[in-house]
């Protein structure tokens, strides 16, 4: 018994062809709308921390006898800061703890106070995205839950096949930021001094 003829296959070929570029659409449309989401969603929050923040004021970064950082639950969510890229127009919120949320920046490790805070996110839309432009020279903005604003400029940047600590503390640096590339499976390294 013959499934198809050989008449038959042609339609059955543009059926399923029509079938997965449907499918396509659907997984696109629903990426493209989770990226809006998640966009809109961080801009909120940023919001949200903007009004729980006293006026911000520059600040240096000086140890403390606790260089704990201070943090703000919202939605669940605790954050220690917002941090800002002023070229690429980027606000995002920091996350205290790392791999507590994977859509927003996180803080990896360390304390902006004692010159040790590192963090990390993706380069998927509304975190990192600016990666490919970010060069050195470029200007970098941390404001923690207490106002305190920190300016940092970008001194090197670097790439390495994993974000461990070794890679993460290659160069000296007041605030590292790291970036996975989720598409090429590597770490751009940006290192900031403030």
């Amino acid at each position: 018994m013959k499934i198809l003829n050989k008449r038959h296959i042609p339609k059955f070929c543009v059926i399923v062809g029509a079938c997965f570029l449907l499918i396509g659409a659907v997984v696109l449309v629903s990426w493209q709308w989770k990226i809006h989401s998640s966009e809109a969603k961080a801009a909120t929050y940023v919001e949200t921390l903007q009004n729980l923040i006293p006026e911000p004021r520059g600040a240096i970064p000086e140890e403390r006898r606790d260089n704990t950082m201070s943090v703000y639950p919202v939605d669940g969510i605790d954050f220690v800061g917002i941090l800002e890229m002023p070229r690429y127009e980027s606000v995002l919120p920091v996350c205290a703890t790392w791999g507590q949320v994977t859509n927003y920046p996180c803080r990896y490790d360390g304390s902006v106070y004692d010159r040790t805070l590192q963090i990390g996110a993706t380069t998927q839309k509304g975190q990192y995205d600016f990666y490919r432009e970010i060069s050195v020279g470029d200007v970098v903005h941390f404001t923690d839950m207490e106002g305190n604003r920190y300016t940092y400029t970008v001194t090197s940047l670097h790439y390495e096949q994993h974000a461990d600590q070794t890679a993460l503390d290659r160069e000296a640096s007041d605030l590292t930021l790291f970036v996975k590339n989720i598409y090429a499976f590597e770490y751009l390294i940006i290192s900031c001094r403030a």
